[in-house]
């Protein structure tokens, strides 16, 4: 019996070294090649490489941009008081950003400034749920186990052969960012001149409802308690703390204040201020502001910083909602505007 294991032990160590170096070389999330990453038509984990491009480039930026994918439209080279990367990734959330700017504190790197983006997405997605997603598996947080456990989510050869056809065909469709690699070094962001097509339709004249996943559930309290960790975190470590809320699309932002995203951003001005651009105004209302019913422009996100950063102020605007400082004291008057609409 104890030959027979052993021999089992040596024939999985054989196994293990002929496969992991087709899963490094494929390596369709990128995880393998985190400072030249590949645009290859598979979505990488954004979430670790740019965790772990950052520590390996401590010296390269001072502050930091988190948040979902929404906020990877953000130029983060416009915003005056630092050298920002955006660590933005798919559904990322609060909770997420706390652990990773621990990881981050820990390996040496205490940004000056934080900006944290957050929605519907922050109150809705439980962090548990990714944690067997390939393309958003957190940064280890842990010890040796934690980096194994890491790695043998994508040492799977047949999940890494069945992303060859998808990167064949992204390949021959002649689709892919040829300046992926660069921005990524440089800025962390999505293509910033890309433009916009969307016209509220699905292109067949059928008008599109707002963006709302079936797994969305609201999560008011840990979300909230998540905030209150960011806050506590950033305070402990001298960092400035900034957050403003996603202008959603009106029909996405409708769809999200049917399940509780008033609750959210109420609850929220309770453990931070915050500058809010989540209503229903002229800009969230007009088509050409987006890609589809979930992201934003860089052309929004350029009035989002001239609104934080700079000062400016247009008091139509801000009526509605967008670019709204809300706080402690004003929150009841901030739901009062948002519930009229």
């Amino acid at each position: 019996m104890k030959k027979f294991l052993l021999k089992l032990l040596l024939f999985a160590l054989i196994l293990a070294a002929i496969l992991m170096p087709v899963n490094v070389i494929i390596d369709p999330y990128n995880i393998f090649h985190y400072d030249d990453p590949v645009d290859n038509g598979v979505e990488p984990n954004k979430n670790f490489i740019k965790t772990k491009y950052i520590l390996h480039n401590k010296d390269r930026f001072d502050s930091l941009v988190f948040g979902s994918s929404r906020a990877g439209f953000l130029d983060v080279e416009s915003i005056p008081d630092g050298t920002y990367y955006d660590m933005c990734y798919s559904e990322g959330v609060v909770a997420e950003h706390v652990q990773t700017l621990k990881v981050l504190i820990r390996g040496g790197f205490i940004p000056k400034n934080v900006l944290i983006l957050v929605d519907d997405i922050s109150c809705f997605v439980d962090p548990a749920m990714h944690e067997n997603m390939l393309y958003r598996v957190p940064y280890p947080s842990g010890g040796p186990i934690s980096w194994l456990e890491f790695y043998a989510k994508y040492c799977d050869i047949l999940t890494t052969f069945e992303s060859l056809s998808v990167m064949k065909e992204y390949r021959e469709s002649k689709k892919p960012d040829p300046d992926f690699a660069e921005r990524f070094r440089r800025t962390g962001t999505e293509r910033l001149d890309k433009p916009s097509e969307f016209d509220g339709t699905d292109g067949n004249g059928n008008e599109l409802p707002g963006y709302f996943a079936d797994y969305y559930k609201l999560r008011l309290e840990e979300s909230v308690s998540d905030m209150k960790d960011m806050v506590d975190l950033c305070n402990r470590y001298g960092i400035k703390l900034r957050v403003v809320t996603n202008p959603l699309y009106y029909k996405t932002y409708e769809v999200a204040c049917e399940n509780g995203y008033l609750d959210y951003l109420y609850e929220l001005a309770g453990v931070c201020d915050y500058v809010n651009f989540s209503s229903i105004s002229n800009v969230t209302t007009d088509c050409g502001n987006y890609y589809e019913t979930s992201h934003f422009t860089p052309y929004v996100g350029w009035a989002m910083i001239e609104i934080v950063y700079n000062g400016f102020e247009d008091e139509l605007l801000k009526e509605q909602g967008f670019g709204y400082p809300v706080n402690a004291e004003n929150r009841d008057d901030f739901l009062k505007l948002l519930q009229s609409q």
